[in-house]
This record gives structure tokens, C-alpha cells and sequence, in this order.
């Protein structure tokens, strides 16, 4: 049976030898430090940052992957026979369209996208035919137009506009589908390129010689983007049209094309601004006024933008007297966005 070690034993089994060296240990510990900046950033941050940057690239990649599976899913809703569906794809293609073109360089192109523009032009094609045009129909038509508009693609949506400008079409068929052009023509020349359809500016020439001067003035400003000898002829002429935005419209087509033809219906725009309607924006009360209100601010911005294109065609005599006219508008309107792009025009001659 084994023994119970004694308790006594065992400590003094347990003493150091007398010749043990002895440790002598300080009256005070040094103080603890707390960790500086840098050791917390080296533990911390640093380690976060790489995890971060790991799942912003996963992210990335995921995005674009379900971006390349959303588009084709809202084209395949746009064709869908569902209206609620069919809309909600259309709108859907939109909003992707103008996310796309924000994305720069690093874009898919969208815009350039022969399915997607097929998709909109075949639900655009659905209101062409229509007359009298609810107040929601009008409303799909205009977003449609718009849509189509910012694309270019020439093969897939040009067809449609120009069965949408028809003189047999409902008027605000052709309104929209006119808008939706011009749009179109100015995003394909932005990629360096020309729709080269010379039936076409044979059919806006017409539009621009009608009574209505909605669609002269709306023809002016597409026949500017069409470019040939009969567009130019025309336009010349339009400078001398009786309503002031067909011959705005007329000058700004010129100007787009480098001529300084248009130059005195500019001049005379700034002039009549100064003197005549002394634009203030709180004065604006009804419907009707900001609708004239809207109009102008249009045709004076539109044409400083066209005299910005054109200052260094200018001669001496022609910029005294912009600047002139610059300072005239500047005294009388009140518009704080306007007053900012005289001054940008002023200060650029």
C-alpha cells in the first residue's frame, strides 16, 4: 500500500539548493505603453482594407454578371404579353441605358445594343398607328421616344421614326417620334458616325415647308443633324421663317455645321431677350407662362451654346458686339442659371 507523502517533506523537497543564485525583482514595473497609431492601423486597417478590396472585386464581377443577365431578361419581358410586365421591362432597359452611359469607359455599350433597341422600336411601333392618344398612351409614347432616342443603333430604330413622322400619323405620333430622331442623329454623330438616309431629309424638308410650326421648327432642328447640300439650302432659307424658333432652330443646324449663316438670327434673339423679356422666373404664375417661359430659356441657351461653337469665326466686329448684347441680357434677366451661362460665353471670347 503506498504512502501519503508528507506535506512537509514535500515542501522542503521543493526549496531551492543554498547556492541557487537569487533573483531580485524590481520595487516598480515599467509602465504599459498603449499601442500607437501605426501598430493599431498595421492590425486593423490594413487587414481590412485586403478584405475589402477582395469583395469589392467579387462584387464587381458579380455585377456585371447579373447586369449581362438582366438586360436579356428585360428584353424578354419587354416581348412579353403581360402589359404590366412589358412596361416594367421597358422601364427597367431604361434606367440600365442611362446607368450604362455614366459608366464611361468602363460601359457595356448598351446604347449600341440591336437587341435592346429592337425590343423598344417594336413596343414603339405600337402607338404609331394609334389616334387620339389617351392620356397614358401619351405618357408611354413620350418615354419610348426618348429611350429609343439615346441609343444608336440607325438599323433597328430609324425605320420606326420614320413611320412615327408621317403626315398621316396622329400629330403628337409625329411630335414624339420627330423629338426621337433628332435625339438618335445626335447620338450617332457623337459616335462618329452619319445616318445617310437622303430620303429621309427629303421627308423632314417636306415637314419643315408645313403650315404647323411645330413641325417647321421641329424639321429645322432634325435637318441640322442630316446633313447634305438640300438640308443646307433649306436651313438658309428657314433662317427667314416668320416664327422665332424655326429660324433659331434653322441658325443652331448652321452653327452644328460650322457656317456662320445663322449668326444675325442670334444676335437678334439676344437683343429681343434684353430688351423685351427680361426673364424672371418668379414671375411665372400659370401653366401657359412657363410653358412661353421654357421656350425661351431653351432658344437663348441652345444659342449661346451655337455662338460658343462659333467664337473663333468671329471677326472683331462681330464679338464687340456679342459682348455688347451679352451685357445687355446680363443687366436685365434675372435667371440665375442664364446669368451664369453669359457670363461662361462673355468670358470665353
Amino acid at each position: 500500500m503506498s504512502e501519503i507523502p508528507n506535506s512537509a517533506s514535500d515542501n522542503q523537497a521543493n526549496l531551492p539548493p543554498e547556492d541557487a543564485p537569487t533573483i531580485t525583482l524590481p520595487d516598480d514595473l515599467p509602465p504599459v505603453e498603449p499601442p500607437s497609431a501605426g501598430m493599431i492601423i498595421q492590425l486593423f486597417l490594413v487587414p481590412a482594407v485586403i478584405v475589402a478590396v477582395i469583395v469589392g472585386v467579387y462584387a464587381l464581377f458579380g455585377q456585371l454578371a447579373s447586369q449581362e443577365l438582366d438586360w436579356r431578361q428585360l428584353v424578354t419581358d419587354v416581348k412579353s404579353e403581360n402589359p404590366h410586365v412589358r412596361w416594367r421591362g421597358a422601364l427597367g432597359l431604361a434606367q440600365m441605358l442611362d446607368a450604362d452611359a455614366m459608366r464611361g469607359e468602363k460601359s457595356q455599350n448598351l446604347a449600341a445594343n440591336s437587341e435592346i433597341a429592337t425590343a423598344l422600336a417594336d413596343l414603339f411601333g405600337e402607338y404609331v398607328d394609334l389616334h387620339e392618344l389617351s392620356e397614358e398612351e401619351l405618357k408611354n409614347l413620350e418615354f419610348l421616344s426618348i429611350a429609343l432616342g439615346r441609343m444608336n443603333v440607325q438599323d433597328d430604330i430609324v425605320p420606326i421614326f420614320r413611320r412615327g413622322i408621317d403626315e398621316s400619323r396622329d400629330r403628337d405620333v409625329r411630335k414624339h417620334s420627330l423629338i426621337g430622331l433628332s435625339m438618335l442623329a445626335g447620338n450617332v454623330r457623337l459616335a462618329g458616325h452619319e445616318i445617310d438616309q437622303p430620303e429621309l431629309i427629303d421627308e423632314l424638308i417636306e415637314i419643315s415647308n408645313e403650315g404647323d410650326q411645330l413641325f417647321r421648327h421641329q424639321g429645322a432642328y432634325a435637318l441640322g443633324l442630316f446633313w447634305s447640300e438640300k438640308s443646307h439650302s433649306r436651313l438658309v432659307a428657314l433662317t427667314d421663317d416668320p416664327d422665332l424658333m424655326t429660324r433659331v432652330n434653322a441658325a443652331v443646324g448652321l452653327a452644328r455645321n460650322e457656317l456662320l449663316e445663322g449668326v444675325d438670327v442670334f444676335f437678334d434673339l439676344l437683343k429681343e431677350g434684353a430688351e423685351d423679356w427680361k426673364l424672371d422666373p418668379t414671375t411665372v404664375t400659370t401653366q401657359e407662362e412657363e410653358s412661353e417661359y421654357f421656350e425661351r430659356m431653351l432658344m437663348l441657351v441652345n444659342s449661346m451654346k451655337a455662338l460658343d461653337m462659333l467664337k473663333a469665326q468671329l471677326d472683331s466686329s462681330q464679338k464687340q458686339q456679342l459682348v455688347k448684347l451679352l451685357n445687355q441680357l446680363l443687366e436685365s434677366t434675372k435667371d440665375i442659371p442664364l446669368k451664369s451661362q453669359v457670363l461662361e460665353l462673355r468670358e470665353s471670347l
